[in-house]
Parts: C-alpha cells; structure tokens; sequence
C-alpha cells in the first residue's frame, strides 16, 4: 500500500469515528458493539488474524493446542469489538469538573477498584507522582478514564504519527475524559515535569516502538524489541514503576494495581535499566496468559528481528 493510500485510510477512518461519536443517538455504543461482535467473525479472513495465530504460535505453541489457539484469536476478534464501543462511550464522555461531567457517571460502574488501589494511594501519598505502567490488554483507555474520576490528574504518553487523523481522535478522547496525551517523542523533561507536580504520568510498555531507544529482551521466551524509556523514565524520577491493569472479568472490568518494581541501585544505569525491563515483561507475560484473549495479539510484537534490519515500508503498528 502506497503512502497516500495509507494517509487516505487514516482520514476516512478518523472521519468516520468522529461521526459515530457525533451521533451517539443514531449509533449508541451497545447497538455498535453488538454489530462489531457479530461481524467479528469476518476479521478471520485478514491479516491481522494471520498475526495474531503466528503471534500465538511463537508465544505460546509449546504450551498450547492449535484448536486452543484458534479460540483465544476467537475472544481477540470479540474483545476488539468491545473495546470500539466502549471508546465510542468514552469520547462522548465529560472530565470531572466540566458541565458534562455527569455523562462519564458510567465509567465508575463499568470499572470496579481492587483493594490494591491502596498501593497507588499510598505511592501518591508521598508526594512525588506516580509512573504507571500498562499494556495493551483488557481497556487501558478506561484505566485512564477511571483513575481520572478518582480525582488523579496527569497524562499518559501515546504513539502519533504524522498526518495521522485517527491518532489525533485518540488523544481528543483522552481530553473529553481529562487526560492529556503527550506525544512519544516530546522528550523526558515533559514528563518529568508532570512528576514533579505530583502527578501522574501512563505509559504502554509492551509493544514494539521503533521511534524509541529499545533494547531486545525476552518476551515470552522469544527476544523482543522493548522499550526501555519507562524504566529510564523511572531511574531519572527517582520513582518505581507501578504496574496497574484493567481487565475484563465475568462481573465487569477490574482495575488491579501491584507492587512497584522499584529500580535498583546497586547496579551500573544501564544493567539497572535493562534489569527492571526485564521484570516488567515478566509481569506483562503473567497478565497476558491470566486473560490471553484480552491482549493485542494482532500486533507486530517481533516484527524486528536482531540482526536484521527493519523494513521501513512496513507500517509501524502501535495503536
């Protein structure tokens, strides 16, 4: 696909959704995810399910059968569908303290807080901020959403593209709700500096970034190009990485927080770095087989391989 062909996509996309969010009676967001979980099943026939089963062989072919496989692409496609929707809901949602505020009353049922919460409550206590850490699993623009309505303020940090309209409609939904998106490559004093308000600063740390430093670790037993700006994030702060999740259980989504990686000390920058990278994949790769289903499976998670030099035709893939 040519460049002008993917920028024409973006736009139609963008335009698209920007119109489902205008009309939320013509298109409410249950209507829209029933419709999406019914046709989910032709998203079979693409590539992104190609992806996906190449993804869970990789991973997971060791521990699992094809037919297995086959079933967790089945609950990727539906948890697809769902997540549209509920995007959908939430750009049309109000930030606490707005006149529209009442209109995000939903996002308070639809995610209940885990007893864990505290371990968040008590790292905001101390003053300094708050580095979160999430992946692309369960609803993590709703993670955002929620925390937001407990009072929280901050950003989170997001992937944009150039000329890429539906990126844009990503970070405006953020604002609807009151978050604000700071760009992937705006450099560490901007984030540093919502920490050192106290604040609290989101980051996406399981998917392949190529813009950014990155570093090959194991992921799933498989070396992984891995972004390693969190952990540096951290070391620069002084603060630990706080893994929070919010994942769908048969109840409702959950939003589940554990105990910070903290960075050590004892060991060179670099070492210190890669160390506490490490353990966070291995807490990613611990959520994702608790809820296979759940996580973006249709990503290009190895797409780089080392050694070898990566394709720059190819469409870097981070949404």
């Amino acid at each position: 696909m040519t460049a002008r062909a993917k920028q024409l996509r973006r736009r139609l996309r963008a335009r698209a959704l920007r119109a489902l969010t205008r009309a939320p009676l013509l298109a409410p967001s249950a209507l829209v995810g029933g419709a999406l979980a019914a046709v989910s099943p032709l998203a079979r026939f693409s590539r992104y399910e190609r992806r996906t089963l190449a993804n869970l062989e990789l991973a997971l072919g060791s521990e699992t059968t094809a037919a297995q496989r086959a079933s967790i692409a089945r609950g990727v496609r539906r948890h697809a569908a769902r997540l549209f929707a509920e995007w959908l809901h939430l750009a049309r949602s109000g930030a606490p303290g707005t006149p529209r505020e009442r209109r995000g009353a939903w996002i308070d049922r639809a995610v209940r807080l885990d007893p864990s919460i505290a371990v968040l409550e008590r790292e905001l206590a101390l003053g300094r901020g708050a580095l979160i850490v999430t992946a692309h699993l369960g609803n993590w623009e709703l993670l955002c959403a929620r925390l937001r309505r407990l009072g929280l303020s901050g950003a989170v940090v997001g992937f944009e593209r150039a000329r890429d309209a539906s990126s844009a409609w990503l970070a405006e939904m953020r604002e609807t709700y009151g978050v604000r998106t700071i760009a992937q490559d705006a450099g560490a004093r901007e984030v540093l500096r919502v920490l050192q308000r106290g604040e609290v600063v989101g980051l996406l740390a399981d998917l392949e970034a190529r813009a950014i430093d990155g570093e090959f670790l194991p992921f799933f037993g498989v070396p992984a190009l891995t972004m390693t700006a969190p952990a540096a994030l951290a070391r620069a702060a002084g603060l630990p990485l706080l893994p929070v999740r919010c994942v769908l259980q048969p109840d409702g989504y959950r939003l589940l927080v554990e105990e910070p990686l903290s960075i050590r000390g004892d060991l060179p920058r670099r070492e210190a770095i890669l160390e506490t990278t490490s353990r966070l994949n291995r807490v990613f790769e611990r959520w994702i087989r608790e809820h296979p289903g759940q996580w973006a499976w249709h990503q290009a998670r190895w797409r780089t391989r080392p050694g070898v030099s990566p394709d720059p035709d190819r469409e870097l893939a981070l949404a």
